[in-house]
């Protein structure tokens, strides 16, 4: 697989909460009362990011995270900056985005207005989520390719895709990208 741009979720792809990792949908933790004032001290890491986003970015790929948000986009932007400094990622990432919480393809227009500004074409680009709807389909109707971090708790529909492509970590990525 050979890609320029990796789009990548946040929430349960990038970092999720310790307590349930991805035992439950992981926007819980902005939610409860004990958690909600102080989340990031309740986040962490999935296994394997920083080094597979340093890898990526020394291959020379853009890094793009674009996280599904109910905020407006001035703070759902501040956010994603704040947890990205928080893990020391920033360094490694191209630009960061959200779109609408309720816009199954509001990720997808943000893709694409950027694969435009960079005069890339969809066959450069791959999105990593583990949402089914709002990031593996949405890419994948749009003509962009995508990979499904595989989970229990994500919603899917009757039938999915036979052909869903799967992986478990974000760091199972590095196999499937050639140099």
């Amino acid at each position: 697989m050979k890609k320029k741009i990796i789009f990548l979720d946040g929430d349960g792809t990038l970092w999720y909460p310790k307590k349930t990792k991805r035992t439950m949908k992981p926007h819980w933790i902005y939610n409860d009362p004990t958690t909600k004032d102080n989340y990031l001290e309740h986040l962490t890491l999935t296994p394997g990011t920083k080094r597979t986003l340093e890898e990526m970015f020394n291959r020379g790929l853009y890094l793009v995270v674009i996280s599904a948000n109910p905020y407006s986009p001035e703070i759902a932007k501040k956010e994603i900056k704040e947890r990205l400094d928080y893990f020391n990622l920033s360094k490694y990432i191209y630009s960061y985005n959200a779109s609408e919480g309720s816009d199954s393809i509001g990720k997808v227009n943000i893709m694409l207005e950027l694969l435009k500004n960079l005069n890339m074409s969809k066959d450069d680009a791959l999105m990593i989520g583990d949402s089914y709807f709002y990031d593996y389909l949405a890419a994948k109707s749009n003509g962009i390719d995508a990979l499904f971090i595989d989970n229990e708790v994500a919603k899917m529909p009757n039938k999915p895709d036979r052909n869903i492509q799967k992986i478990n970590e974000l760091e199972d990525v590095l196999s499937l990208l050639e140099m």
